[in-house]
C-alpha cells in the first residue's frame, strides 16, 4: 500500500507535466501557425499589389498616365459588349496639328513634355462617365460611355479643343497649339472597338483636310463612301490580278531642244468596256497601301520587257524611265526588300525614282537607306510635290536627292495666280542652291510652257508634248527618232 500510496502521485505528476509540456508545445505551434498565416496574408497582398502594378502598366501610358492602346481598346470593347440598341457610345479621336513641327524645332523632350500637358489637360475636363487614352505619338482617344445625347458629347469635344489652345511653355518659349478631332459614335450592328476608332480616324482626317483646328463627325454618309470606295479597291485589286492594269509610257521632253529625254512609267486600267481608267483615278481608288505596292509591283514586272525592247532599237542618249514609287508604303516595305525588288532586271543608270513624302512617314531612315544605294547604282531620286508646303521641302535634308518636280497644281495656277509663281520660283532658286535639277509635271499649254522657261525650269511633261501613250506607240516613237537620226546622219 505504500507503495502504490507514493507512485499514483508520482504519476499523476509525470501526467500533469506532460499535459502542460504538450499544451505549451501546441501553444508555440500554433504561434508559429498564426505567424506563418500572416506571412502568408501578408506574401498574398503583396502579390496582388505587384499584380496590380503590372495590370496598370500593361494598359497605361508611361508618359501620360492615361490608357494606352490596349487598355483603351479592352475599356472600350467591354463597352460595347454591355451596350443596348438605345445606349450609344462616342469615340473622340484627336491629335496635335502640326506636331511634328514642334518636335523638329524645340527637340523630343519639348515634345514629350507637350504630351505630358495634354494628358494633365484632357483629364482635367473628361466628365466621370469618360475614359481617356493615348494610342501613341500625338493621338489620343477619350470614350464616352454615354453619348445618348449628341449635343454632350459635341461639348466635351468643344471643351478639349478649347483647354488645348491655352498657351504653355516649352523649352523657354511659349507655345499655343490647335488639335483637331474626330467623332464616331456607335456602334452599329456588329461594329467592333477598332473599328469605331478607325470611323473616328476617318473623321479626324476629314478635319485635318478642312483646314485643322476643328472638329468633324462621323456620318451615316460617310460610311456610305467608305463602303463604295472599299468596293471600289477590291475591284483595283481583282483587275490587277487579272491582268487588266497595264503601263502606259508618256514621253519627257527637254523643253529648250524639243528632244524626248524620257518616258514616265503609269498605270492604266482597261475595263472590259473598252474604257479607261487613269492612275490618278487609280489612286484614289487604293486606300490600302499593300494595294498601291501591289499596283506598283505589277506594273514594273509588265514594264521590263517594254523597256529591254526598247534599249535593242536604240534609246536616245540619257533617256530615262521615271518611276512612281507608292505614295504610301507599309512599315517594313523599305527593309525587306520590297521596293528595291521592283527595279530587278532593270539598268538602274535608266532610272529616276520619284518619291512622296507619304511615302516615306513609316520608315524614313530606311527610305533613306533604299534610295542611296539605288543611287549608287546610277539610278537618279526625285522629291515629287515638292512645292506642297515646308513638310515636303523639309526632306531636302534627310534625303539622297538629284531632282525636284513641279506638281501640276502649281502649274495649272502658275500663268494666273502670283504665289503658284512665286512657290516655283523659290524651287528653281532652291534647286540652283543645292545643284539638283528641277522638273514640271502636267503642262498643258504653251503659256505653262514659257512661264516654266522663263523661271529656268526646262524638262517638261504633259499633254502640250505627248498624252500617255500605250507601249507599241512609244516603241513607233523611237523607232523615228532612231530613223530621223540615221537621215540626219547621210544628209551631213
Amino acid at each position: 500500500m505504500l507503495i502504490a500510496t507514493t507512485v499514483i502521485p508520482a504519476l499523476l505528476l509525470a501526467v500533469a507535466l506532460l499535459t502542460v509540456v504538450s499544451i505549451a508545445n501546441l501553444l508555440r505551434q500554433h504561434s508559429r501557425t498564426q505567424r506563418l498565416v500572416v506571412s502568408l496574408r501578408s506574401e498574398q497582398e503583396q502579390l496582388a499589389q505587384a499584380n496590380d502594378r503590372l495590370a496598370h502598366v500593361a494598359s497605361h501610358d508611361s508618359l501620360t498616365e492615361l490608357l494606352n492602346r490596349h487598355g483603351i481598346i479592352e475599356h472600350l470593347e467591354r463597352a460595347i459588349a454591355h451596350s443596348r440598341d438605345s445606349h450609344k457610345i462616342a469615340v473622340l479621336f484627336m491629335d496635335v496639328d502640326r506636331f511634328k513641327s514642334i518636335n523638329d524645332s524645340l527637340g523630343h523632350g519639348a515634345g514629350d513634355q507637350l504630351l505630358q500637358v495634354i494628358g494633365r489637360r484632357i483629364r482635367s475636363v473628361m466628365p466621370a462617365d469618360c475614359v481617356s487614352g493615348r494610342l501613341g505619338g500625338d493621338e489620343f482617344i477619350i470614350v464616352i460611355d454615354d453619348a445618348t445625347n449628341i449635343a454632350r458629347v459635341s461639348a466635351v469635344a468643344h471643351r478639349l479643343t478649347q483647354v488645348m489652345s491655352e498657351p504653355l511653355e516649352l523649352s523657354g518659349r511659349l507655345v499655343r497649339i490647335s488639335v483637331s478631332i474626330g467623332v464616331a459614335v456607335g456602334p452599329d450592328t456588329h461594329d467592333t472597338a477598332s473599328e469605331l476608332i478607325g470611323f473616328a480616324n476617318v473623321a479626324l482626317h476629314r478635319a485635318k483636310d478642312a483646314g485643322r483646328d476643328r472638329i468633324e463627325i462621323f456620318t451615316s454618309d460617310i460610311r456610305v463612301e467608305m463602303q463604295r470606295r472599299a468596293a471600289e479597291e477590291r475591284s483595283l485589286r481583282l483587275a490587277i490580278d487579272a491582268g487588266d492594269v497595264v503601263p502606259f509610257f508618256q514621253p519627257e521632253f527637254d523643253a529648250n531642244t524639243g528632244q524626248i529625254i524620257g518616258a514616265e512609267i503609269l498605270a492604266r486600267w482597261i475595263r472590259r468596256d473598252g474604257s479607261i481608267t487613269s492612275a490618278g483615278a487609280m489612286l484614289t481608288m487604293a486606300e490600302d497601301a499593300s494595294t498601291l505596292e501591289r499596283l506598283t509591283s505589277v506594273i514594273m514586272q509588265q514594264s521590263r520587257p517594254v523597256i529591254r525592247r526598247l534599249v535593242a532599237l536604240g534609246l536616245p542618249t540619257g533617256f530615262r524611265f521615271r518611276v512612281n514609287l507608292p505614295h504610301r508604303c507599309t512599315p517594313r516595305a523599305w527593309r525587306d526588300g520590297q521596293v528595291a525588288s521592283y527595279f530587278t532586271g532593270i539598268d538602274p543608270s535608266m532610272l529616276t525614282l520619284d518619291v512622296y513624302e507619304t511615302a516615306m512617314f513609316s520608315d524614313l531612315v530606311g527610305a533613306a537607306g533604299v534610295l542611296t544605294e539605288m543611287r549608287q547604282l546610277g539610278a537618279r531620286v526625285c522629291l515629287e510635290d515638292a512645292g506642297r508646303g515646308g513638310g515636303s521641302l523639309s526632306m531636302l535634308r534627310s534625303l539622297p536627292l538629284d531632282e525636284v518636280r513641279v506638281d501640276r497644281l502649281h502649274v495649272d495656277a502658275l500663268t494666273s495666280h502670283a504665289s503658284d509663281r512665286a512657290v516655283v520660283r523659290a524651287m528653281v532658286n532652291l534647286a540652283k542652291d543645292l545643284g539638283i535639277s528641277i522638273s514640271a509635271d502636267g503642262v498643258e499649254s504653251g503659256a505653262q510652257a514659257d512661264a516654266l522657261l522663263a523661271l529656268g525650269c526646262t524638262t517638261h511633261q504633259g499633254h502640250l508634248y505627248s498624252p500617255a501613250i500605250t507601249a507599241s506607240a512609244l516603241e513607233d516613237m523611237i523607232l523615228k527618232i532612231a530613223a530621223d537620226r540615221a537621215t540626219d546622219g547621210l544628209m551631213a
